[in-house]
């Protein structure tokens, strides 16, 4: 008998919507109208052969995430998918921590659904915090290592985080290396260099827990997307907050789209109460932006760059750390271009995922990545 999906939704038109498109496309289901019911189902006979859980969060009586943290007490590696209508940073971390294989925003395009269903089918083991958390300490281990074997580091946390990043691995190994350069022409040294880079590396880890159809919508983000994917950096502050002596790079990663003049987000900080690490970080994210070929316009060259965070000095970047990174000589930035260049994979990779980078936001803040 060919496994099924459990389909579990409150709203029977939502419910019939989806059952009817995973029919279309060749994926048996079977529906329920409240989380009681498809836990009855799982615990007869019949739950051997479910091969995916798609569920609303927002249900009366045993609500999604009630329903999933039942699933994995007795099926940790049964895939289960929630769907909501709506996503805030403690709804998001609550899925990501009770061990949601995925996460989709309502309305689900017939396109993500099936995605969605033909990536977990199969069957796979879930994501989790504790997953995460171990590959970071992993990587924050205190290292006598070579930068190779840092990068094997990197590369295993970024395999775990799975399609969920949105940026390539080098761009964030491009970034941390700018932020060194100008961190140390600014007279940051030791420890709280190393900080600095590491807090670079992981900025966008907030991203696990952002809806991978917002993550990955190959266009324009709507108004309440847009409003999802900016929760990240908080997201990504709060999975560091329990790993010890983490504080400044939690701060970059909390901070890394705050801008000086206040206009930035999460908490609109201004000037000196955005942690340094965050405001080298918005020079460096800048300039390998303005560097990097994106999918609606070339790379552009150096000058330019240097103009254009230039004339940005005191709105979104910090003066001071402006100049320090103009006194960062071009031999120094080329080399780390050459160091970590994207491969062609890479590249044709990040043009299909970043399509939805493009905004109607006319600020030097739509080169930098999101």
């Amino acid at each position: 008998m060919e496994r099924q999906i459990l389909l579990v939704d409150d709203e029977p038109a939502v419910r019939d919507l989806l059952a009817f498109l995973l029919r279309r496309h060749g994926f048996p289901c079977i529906e329920f109208a409240n989380g009681g019911a498809a836990l009855e189902h799982l615990a007869a006979a019949e739950g051997d052969n479910v091969a995916l859980i798609l569920s609303d969060i927002g249900m009366e009586g045993i609500s999604g995430l009630e329903l999933l943290a039942k699933v994995r007490s007795f099926a940790p590696y049964l895939p289960v998918v929630l769907l909501s209508g709506s996503c805030d940073q403690p709804l998001a971390v609550d899925a990501y921590r009770t061990g949601a294989s995925d996460y989709l925003l309502k309305p689900v395009s017939e396109k993500d659904l099936i995605d969605m269903v033909r990536k977990h089918h199969g069957g796979c083991e879930p994501w989790s915090e504790e997953l995460i958390r171990r590959q970071v300490c992993n990587f924050l281990l205190p290292a006598i290592d070579s930068d190779a074997d840092r990068s094997a580091r990197l590369q295993h946390l970024f395999e775990s985080l799975g399609r969920r990043r949105f940026e390539t691995m080098q761009h964030s190994q491009r970034v941390a290396a700018f932020c060194r350069l100008i961190g140390l022409n600014y007279g940051i040294q030791d420890q709280a260099l190393a900080k600095l880079e590491i807090g670079a590396l992981l900025h966008d880890i907030g991203k696990v827990a952002v809806p991978q159809n917002v993550i990955e919508k190959p266009g324009r983000l709507s108004e309440e997307e847009w409003r999802v994917m900016k929760l990240h950096p908080a997201i990504g502050a709060s999975l560091l907050s329990e790993i010890p002596d983490c504080h400044a790079e939690s701060d970059i990663v909390l901070c890394h789209h705050e801008r000086f003049d206040g206009d930035g987000y999460p908490n609109r900080l201004r000037g000196a109460q955005i942690p340094i690490g965050a405001r080298i970080f918005a020079v460096a994210d800048t300039l390998d932006a303005i560097c990097s070929m994106r999918p609606y316009r070339a790379a552009s060259p150096l000058a330019l760059a240097r103009k254009e965070i230039d004339a940005m000095s005191g709105s979104q970047f910090d003066p001071a750390i402006v100049r320090s990174f103009q006194s960062v000589n071009d031999s120094s930035i080329a080399a780390i271009q050459n160091i970590y260049a994207e491969s062609e994979a890479e590249n044709a990779l990040f043009s299909l995922a970043s399509a939805s980078l493009i905004q109607d936001r006319p600020r030097l803040c739509n080169l930098s990545t999101i």
